[in-house]
C-alpha cells in the first residue's frame, strides 16, 4: 500500500488510466475527466454541469488532454464559475483513486423516467 500522498498529478495518471489500464495515463478524455469531477463532488448538474465542462473542453479541439492542457483547461472553468481554484484542486486531489466511491453518471434517459406532463405538476 502506498503511504505517499497524492498529488493532482498522480490523481490525474489514475483517472486518465479509468476503466482501461492499457492505457498510459498521460492524457484524459472528458468523459474521464468529468467522472473524476463527479467523485470529487464538484459536478453537481447545478453550478457546474457536464455540458459546462464539454463547453470548456471544445476549446482544445482535441478528445484528449495532456496533464498541462487539462489544468488549464480546470483553471478556466474555475474562473468562468467563480470556483475557488485552491479548493478545486485539494477535492480533485483528495477524492481518492478511481472507483473508491460510488458515482452515478446520468444518463439523458434518466429524465424521461421521473418526466411528468406540465399539466400533471403539482404547484
Amino acid at each position: 500500500m502506498d503511504d505517499e500522498p497524492a498529488t493532482l498529478e498522480s490523481q490525474f495518471f489514475e483517472f486518465a488510466k479509468l476503466l482501461d489500464n492499457k492505457r498510459d495515463g498521460l492524457t484524459i478524455t472528458l468523459y474521464r475527466s468529468d467522472y473524476w469531477m463527479r467523485q470529487s463532488k464538484l459536478i453537481d448538474d447545478r453550478k457546474l454541469t457536464m455540458t459546462d465542462t464539454g463547453i470548456f473542453w471544445w476549446k482544445f479541439c482535441k478528445t484528449e488532454l495532456n496533464y498541462d492542457e487539462w489544468y488549464e483547461f480546470l483553471t478556466d472553468v474555475c474562473n468562468e464559475k467563480k470556483l475557488d481554484q485552491e479548493y478545486v484542486d485539494n477535492a480533485m486531489t483528495n477524492c481518492g483513486i478511481p472507483g473508491t466511491s460510488a458515482v452515478n453518471v446520468p444518463q439523458y434517459r434518466d429524465f424521461f423516467d421521473t418526466y411528468q406532463p406540465k399539466e400533471k405538476l403539482a404547484f
